[in-house]
């Protein structure tokens, strides 16, 4: 016969054999480690990884471990870079620039692309160009604009070997010539033009020159690519310059990676912050009524450097006792542009206010980088682009100042050179230039009258427009310490 047993009586059985149950004993000591097993393959990074080298769709495989950072691109305008053709869309020589993985060189007019003018990877956007299947479509449609593949190379189709081009050189290379830049190839025009300015040629352009004489910590924040990406980015890991530093170029102040629609800045640019003037005397660094620059715009990221560098105990220092480096950093333009910043003469009045403070609401990229709307000669140049060799423009001034030939209106700069060979005449030297050339040398000799003298004369030289950044600044600068010389017994 068999016997059935209800769920009542499981119910009993269960619970008595958990009466039954005794107290845990002790927890034994571990076993012994086993030994290290085989180092395991790394694993799919997702599903949205393809086959395809240039992967596209707006940067979704490099979610994973950069979000925030794609999140920003999508904010910048190489995004709808595709999207801001319009009409050209179909434009091969537009496409180069305006897609991703365009591995084709076409020139100005070309309706055919040649196979023998493209270069491995084959699957970016120029591979599926006149591809009619869905695959085509879609893939087209992945690679619109400028995505992170554009700048940092394709990512696939192995994942695990991609090595991302990262690199903030403008520099050529000395051995063939060639642009470094991450740029050239869709700016070439503003790093050619770049090639020109101030920022290439430092240290005579020479690379290796800039290495050995500015690659020092306290230089290359204002000297040099790393070191100031370093400073002004706050996502940069600080103490990573370890390689050589590159040239001041197109990263050093554009974030490739956060557009204005995303948090960022104008033009992308890295920071507008405010600078606070280094000399701020008779205040604390710091205190409200510091003489500061803020609010210039675009125009704020060139006076992170473009100040004087000297503090309240070191102008101190150089007035009471003289300097081998006399007067304030090279380039004071920030400081003579608000009028404030230099060594002042006590008992004196020095007046800093003119008219360029409140026009120009830019700041520096108002007169030092023209906007282009005409191709120049030649076709040297597209219109509709910004000037960035950073050299002023006398037609800048037009619209305040329509048919000025050059800077020197109403005699402003012929006026403080004659001023600044003054102040060297009565310090018994022939003229500014002789005065210039031994400053260093000579300054430790003088008496404290004569350095106080001087030092404004030297800040007004170093601003390097002769009175056009501040004319009344200037003025005031030169005529006090004028009037102080020839007080002088």
């Amino acid at each position: 016969m068999k016997i059935r047993y209800g769920l009542g009586f499981l119910a009993i059985l269960s619970l008595a054999l958990a009466g039954c149950t005794g107290d845990p004993g002790a927890t034994g000591d571990p076993g012994a480690t086993g030994p290290q097993g085989e180092k395991g393959d790394k694993g799919d990074p997702g599903t949205s990884f393809s086959s395809f080298a240039y992967q596209g769709g707006f940067g979704e495989a490099c979610q994973h471990c950069h979000a925030s950072t794609v999140d920003g691109v999508l904010s910048t305008a190489h995004t709808n870079a595709y999207l801001d053709l319009g009409a050209d869309q179909d434009n091969l020589f537009c496409l180069q620039c305006h897609t991703t993985g365009f591995n084709c060189t076409v020139q100005e007019g070309d309706t055919e692309i040649d196979p023998a003018n493209c270069e491995e990877p084959d699957d970016g956007y120029s591979g599926y160009i006149g591809d009619d299947t869905a695959e085509g479509a879609e893939r087209r449609l992945a690679l619109e604009g400028v995505q992170c593949e554009g700048c940092h190379g394709a990512m696939g189709p192995n994942f695990n070997a991609h090595r991302p081009d990262v690199s903030f050189s403008t520099h050529d290379d000395p051995v063939t010539g060639e642009s470094t830049s991450l740029c050239y190839g869709c700016h070439s025009f503003q790093v050619e033009e770049w090639k020109t300015s101030g920022h290439a040629l430092a240290a005579g352009g020479d690379l290796e020159e800039l290495n050995d004489h500015w690659g020092r910590s306290y230089c290359n924040y204002c000297h040099s690519s790393e070191g100031f990406i370093e400073t002004y980015d706050p996502r940069y890991p600080r103490g990573s310059i370890t390689d050589e530093i590159s040239f001041i170029g197109c990263p050093t102040c554009h974030d490739p990676h956060v557009g204005e629609y995303g948090g960022g800045n104008h033009a992308q640019l890295r920071t507008v912050a405010p600078v606070e003037v280094s000399y701020t005397f008779p205040y604390e660094p710091g205190e409200g009524d510091a003489p500061r620059m803020e609010g210039y715009g675009p125009g704020q990221i060139c006076v992170q450097c473009h100040h004087g560098r000297r503090d309240n105990a070191n102008v101190a220092n150089q007035i009471a006792n003289g300097t081998s480096h006399f007067g304030p950093h090279g380039n004071p333009q920030m400081d003579m542009f608000i009028g404030a910043g230099s060594y002042e003469i006590p008992g004196f009045v020095y007046n800093g206010d003119h008219s360029h403070e409140a026009l120009i609401t830019d700041g520096c990229p108002t007169c030092h980088m023209k906007f282009t709307t005409e191709t120049a000669p030649g076709g040297a140049a597209p219109g509709g682009h910004t000037v960035h060799n950073f050299m002023p423009d006398v037609e800048n001034c037009h619209s305040c100042h329509p048919g000025i030939t050059d800077f020197d209106r109403n005699g402003v700069q012929t006026e403080i050179r004659g001023k600044l060979d003054q102040v060297a005449v009565l310090m018994d030297y022939a003229d500014w230039a002789t005065l210039e050339l031994t400053l260093d040398d000579d300054n430790p000799s003088w008496t404290v009258a004569q350095r106080e003298a001087v030092y404004g004369a030297v800040f007004v030289f170093n601003s390097g427009s002769f009175g056009v950044h501040n004319p009344n600044y200037a003025r005031s600068l030169l005529d006090n310490a004028i009037t102080h010389l020839e007080a002088q017994p």
